[in-house]
């Protein structure tokens, strides 16, 4: 064989090869879409329930608060703590100079501002008005501690009667409402009218909470309410151990409606059934200002 020739089968062996090589390269990328097992909602908020944080007091001592208000961005540093299914206490300041610091329990408020010397006092409900959606103590304990709740809140403490489960982006879906059953009711008001008047609730929300099928842990709620076209999305990411449980370092909340509200809060330095102390006291000199 001439030697021209002998390089031209050299040279084409060697491409031949290098192109096997990178399809092999390229099989070894390719990444089979993730199996997951289809259960009940019963079974995955039963499995949700089994891995949330198991508490009687939650404190996280290092919180960073970013707020953007139609694009303005406001950004405080702080703390809180949580007796549970009692109190929540809050503390704030910005920079190094303390700004205030709130209470809430199972029904009513208190905010004290230390600048303006103070204090506000007000029923849950008054969130409730202020938002436009229901906030009581138990969704606003849930948020903080990073367990499932429902805007439901159904009397038989069956909040998550009617959903139904879904798989979508690779992680479980319970929904309140399923998304064709959704489109019907945009094309039949009288149809949504009755579904509403069966649940016997005043607002309609379309409730999508997304859990991992992996640690079960939430990673993603997103409320609509249907008449008002307001909505609420929090997304929950990394997530870091807590004495064996799972625990949130971020949560990112984004209010839509007639303004857009983006909420950004880094957690730290969290810890489980160490606090003891839930004072709360107030200066007397402070002015008392009721919140209705």
């Amino acid at each position: 064989m001439s030697a021209p020739k002998q390089f031209f089968n050299y040279f084409l062996y060697l491409v031949i090869l290098a192109f096997l090589l990178q399809n092999c390269k390229q099989a070894e990328k390719i990444v089979l879409p993730k199996r997951i097992k289809h259960y009940s909602v019963g079974k995955v908020i039963k499995l949700v329930s089994e891995r949330s944080l198991k508490y009687e007091t939650l404190s996280v001592r290092k919180v960073a608060v970013s707020l953007s208000n139609e694009g303005k961005v406001t950004s405080v540093r702080g703390s809180y703590k949580i007796r549970r299914d009692s109190i929540i206490q809050i503390y704030a300041q910005k920079l190094a100079i303390p700004v205030g610091k709130i209470e809430v329990n199972t029904d009513s408020f208190k905010v004290v501002y230390f600048i303006d010397q103070k204090l506000y006092v007000g029923k849950n409900s008054y969130l409730t008005k202020l938002l436009g959606i229901d906030i009581d103590f138990g969704v606003l304990q849930a948020l903080l501690s990073n367990k499932l709740f429902s805007f439901r809140q159904d009397p038989k403490d069956k909040d998550f009667r009617e959903f139904v489960c879904d798989i979508e982006d690779n992680m479980y879906k319970i929904s309140s409402i399923r998304d064709r059953k959704l489109r019907r009711f945009n094309k039949n008001e009288e149809a949504l009218e009755r579904y509403r008047n069966r649940l016997d609730i005043g607002h309609l929300i379309k409730q999508d909470i997304y859990i991992d099928p992996d640690s079960f842990v939430v990673k993603k709620m997103i409320f609509n309410d249907l008449e008002s076209n307001k909505g609420v999305k929090l997304e929950f990411s990394k997530y870091e151990k807590v004495d064996e449980q799972w625990f949130p370092g971020l949560i990112e909340i984004a209010l839509t409606g007639q303004k857009k509200i983006e909420l950004s809060i880094e957690m730290s330095k969290v810890s489980l059934d160490d606090e003891k102390t839930f004072g709360f006291s107030v200066s007397p000199k402070y002015r008392k200002q009721l919140i209705e």
